[in-house]
């Protein structure tokens, strides 16, 4: 373990004198997913180093928040099932930006499962509900981190340059012409829904809502959005 985990809980602290051993036939998998999050924040930690773009930064900081919050929810599950902290080994690491990303997206789609499937399995509310909970949060950074992708691929992470992203068509009359201001209604990026935006850059293009496989397995449904660009015939 290469960070010193402040000893915060974030919004749903457990009672200390919480009796979980009925649920230590999970002790193995409270375990794993602890190495997990210690492998997440630290792969998360290189990202940032990775990237000049101060957005993607502070988004994979909000994930990084998120992972120390699972590491405290889960270390005290185990320690209430009776289990002792694992040995963690020294996670691989990446190299490049863009790859980092990718696969931080497959590691976030397979721990939303793996999270899920503890959470089926366990006969205690509490060990259900903070499972639940952080399988929800490891799909919600696998989105930002699709959006930040996205976005790198767009080359949008320029914010001095007007040069117009691969496969997008400068719009004539959009509905919101560039110069003007708008209130976003999304919410696929931390603290995005609710502020306001200035209109840089109006594009058409067509966009695509998708269902696919990932490349470790896992299905995603009704994905939201692939801009023509991102896919190639098959």
């Amino acid at each position: 373990m290469t960070f010193n985990m402040p000893n915060s809980f974030g919004n749903r602290p457990m009672r200390m004198g919480m009796n979980l051993t009925s649920d230590a036939h999970l002790i193995e998998d409270v375990s794993r997913a602890i190495t997990l999050e210690i492998h997440a924040y630290n792969f998360s930690q290189r990202l940032i180093q990775l990237t000049p773009n101060e957005q993607f930064r502070q988004i994979i900081l909000r994930i990084q928040h998120d992972e120390m919050k699972h590491y405290h929810w889960f270390t005290m599950i185990l320690r209430m099932m009776g289990g002792q902290q694992p040995q963690i080994p020294f996670g691989e690491m990446p190299r490049d930006f863009k790859e980092g990303v990718q696969k931080a997206i497959q590691n976030e789609l397979e721990a939303s499962s793996f999270y899920q499937d503890i959470a089926s399995r366990a006969t205690t509310h509490h060990v259900q509900m903070h499972f639940m909970h952080a399988a929800q949060d490891e799909q919600r950074h696998a989105t930002w981190l699709q959006n930040i992708s996205m976005m790198d691929n767009m080359e949008m992470n320029h914010p001095g340059s007007r040069k117009i992203p691969k496969g997008l068509k400068v719009a004539e009359n959009p509905a919101f012409p560039v110069g003007s201001k708008a209130i976003i209604l999304a919410d696929h990026l931390p603290n995005m829904k609710g502020a306001e935006a200035t209109i840089v850059g109006a594009y058409d293009t067509t966009v695509y809502m998708v269902d696919y496989i990932s490349t470790a397995g896992e299905k995603v449904k009704n994905h939201k959005w692939v801009v023509e660009s991102e896919l190639s015939p098959k």
